[in-house]
């Protein structure tokens, strides 16, 4: 879970990669974004349809839950693929989930892994000896489980969100429409280089997140700010409309380092209600 149990989610359109020409250059980038958000505990990236760009959400989905899943569950869940080429050049995410192989005797009870199911209902879990499951689940699965014995070595389904240290995000494909509407984080913080300074809203923002439960970031394209591509009700959809960089110094600001600046400034606010 994000800092404090809250919830925190980013959203940006699928054109994100679209002034980079390479594969190699788009996989770095999405790298970036990646550990971006591990630092700062988001749980959830929604990746929405620019209508008016070119997107490549297969690219950036894959990338980003590549890199979101434990080093020993990869082959299994990642065939061979194209769109993975260069990803090995890539820092891990060193997140909680991604735990080491050990042997059966290192593990403690209780503690949680991931794990892919198999079809005679064991688990892989990163050990040499597959765990069984109580319980049944369909043959390659992704599932969190936590161990209930060790002799045999058994483990049960957990939801992923009862887990208490942060266990990386999922990445939801949604349309612009829903990003805004749905309400599942109750503060919606859109960034545009129109939008307030945050020195003007800040008394604003801290009230807000005193009470609010859960905060979502919404980020526009390198070449369509959010006014763009949702019109001037981007007012009336977002809770604040944000310029992160009142006083920026070069000519642009790539969507990454936004989401690193929009990040840190949550990050800084949520720190302040602790």
């Amino acid at each position: 879970m994000a800092l404090l149990g809250r919830r925190l989610a980013v959203a940006f359109p699928d054109t994100l990669l679209e002034e980079k020409s390479s594969l190699r250059d788009k996989t770095v980038k999405l790298g970036i974004v990646a550990r971006a958000c591990a630092i700062y505990g988001v749980d959830v990236i929604e990746v929405f349809r620019d209508q008016k760009g070119h997107g490549e959400l297969a690219i950036i989905r894959k990338v980003l839950e590549f890199l979101e899943t434990p080093q020993y569950l990869r082959r299994r869940l990642f065939p061979l693929d194209e769109a993975l080429k260069y990803a090995g050049i890539l820092p891990p995410l060193r997140i909680p989930s991604h735990k080491p192989m050990v042997p059966v005797r290192g593990l403690k009870l209780g503690e949680t892994r991931e794990g892919v199911t198999n079809a005679d209902g064991t688990v892989d879990i990163g050990l040499e000896e597959r765990a069984r499951l109580a319980g049944s689940a369909k043959p390659n699965i992704r599932l969190t489980v936590k161990v209930e014995s060790k002799s045999p070595l058994t483990v049960v389904p957990v939801a992923r969100e009862s887990v208490q240290d942060y266990w990386g995000y999922v990445v939801e494909t949604k349309s612009v429409e829903e990003v805004f509407s749905e309400r599942r984080f109750d503060l919606n913080l859109a960034t545009s280089r129109l939008g307030d300074p945050i020195s003007d809203r800040l008394s604003e923002l801290r009230a807000s997140f005193g009470k609010s439960a859960g905060v979502k970031l919404v980020f526009g394209s390198p070449s369509r700010g959010l006014f763009d591509i949702v019109g001037p009700d981007l007012v009336k959809k977002s809770d604040f409309v944000l310029n992160l960089f009142a006083e920026q110094h070069v000519e642009t600001v790539r969507t990454e380092e936004a989401i690193f600046a929009g990040l840190g400034l949550v990050n800084t606010l949520m720190s302040e209600k602790a």
